[in-house]
C-alpha cells in the first residue's frame, strides 16, 4: 500500500469496510465476534470498530462510553471491569470483545480500521498492533476534538503518537469539514503523515477524490447503507466504504 517514499499506492480493489462489523441498521450486536465474521461472510474485505479502556484498565471493543445501548446491561464502560463487562449480552448471546482479541483473530484475515474513542489510550494500542505484527495490516483513525460523538474524548493529535509506526486516517464529519474546509483538511493530514483521510460521505465529490489522490491520500468514506449511494460513490472514485450492510458493497 506504501511505497518506498511513503506516497500511497491505490488499492486495485475498493476497499469494502464492514462498519462495526454487519450490524444492519437499526444496528444489533455491533462491534462483536460474531458480527465481524459476519461481515467478513458477506464480503468486507476490511473491518471498522471502535476502543475504550475499562475500569481495570482493559482495551475494550465498543462504540458509546456505557453499555446502555449495545448489551442488556448498563453503565459506563470506564467504570465496569473487564470481569463485569463479559457477563454482558452484546446481542446474539455474543459479548464485548477485548481488542487483543480482535487484532488476533482477524488481523491476519482482513483489514482493520481501529477508531480511537478516547484519550490515553494510544500509545498500548500501538504496542498491541506492533506485538502481532500489523503495522501494515491497521489503520488508526479519530475524530478532532470538536467533531466527536458526546462523551468520546479522541482528537487528531492523538493520531501523531502512531506517525511512522503504524497507518493513519482523520475523520472528519459534515460540519467539521464546511467548518475548516477541504484544503485545510488535506493540509492536516498531509501534515500529519496520513495514510487516509475518511470523511463522512455526504461530502465528497469527484474533484476533491482527485486532489486527495494528487496529495498520496486514499479517500474512504462513511457511514453508506444504501445500493444507490453505493454506486455513486464508486463511480467518483473513492477507495473505500464504510456500510452496515457489507453485503451492498
Amino acid at each position: 500500500m506504501c511505497t518506498n517514499s511513503g506516497r500511497i499506492e491505490k488499492e486495485t480493489e475498493m476497499l469494502k469496510i464492514g462498519h462495526r462489523g454487519a450490524p444492519g441498521y437499526p444496528k444489533y450486536a455491533e462491534n462483536t465476534m460474531g458480527s465481524f465474521q459476519r461481515a467478513i461472510w458477506k464480503g468486507a474485505n476490511a473491518l471498522e470498530f471502535d476502543v475504550r479502556r475499562t475500569k481495570d484498565g482493559k482495551l475494550v471493543v465498543i462504540h458509546d462510553d456505557s453499555v446502555n445501548r449495545t448489551t442488556n446491561g448498563s453503565g459506563k464502560v470506564c467504570s465496569l471491569t473487564y470481569e463485569q463487562i463479559t457477563k454482558l449480552d452484546a446481542g446474539f448471546g455474543e459479548r464485548i470483545p477485548l481488542l487483543e482479541e480482535v487484532l488476533r483473530n482477524f488481523g491476519p484475515k482482513v483489514f482493520l480500521n481501529i477508531e480511537i474513542k478516547e484519550d490515553g489510550i494510544e500509545k498500548e494500542i500501538l504496542e498491541m498492533i506492533k506485538f502481532y505484527g500489523l503495522e501494515d495490516k491497521v489503520i488508526i483513525s479519530a475524530f478532532d476534538s470538536n467533531d466527536n460523538d458526546q462523551n468520546s474524548s479522541s482528537s487528531w493529535n492523538q493520531l501523531d503518537v502512531f506517525s511512522g509506526e503504524a497507518l493513519i486516517a482523520l475523520l472528519a464529519g459534515r460540519r467539521k469539514i464546511f467548518r475548516i474546509g477541504w484544503a485545510a483538511y488535506l493540509e492536516e493530514a498531509i501534515k500529519r503523515n496520513a495514510f487516509a483521510i475518511h470523511p463522512q460521505y455526504t461530502t465528497v465529490y469527484s474533484e476533491a477524490i482527485k486532489v486527495a489522490h494528487d496529495r498520496g491520500l486514499l479517500v474512504n468514506v462513511w457511514t453508506v447503507n444504501t445500493l444507490k449511494q453505493i454506486r455513486e460513490l464508486r463511480e467518483i472514485g473513492v477507495d473505500g466504504i464504510f456500510s452496515d450492510f457489507p453485503e451492498l458493497l
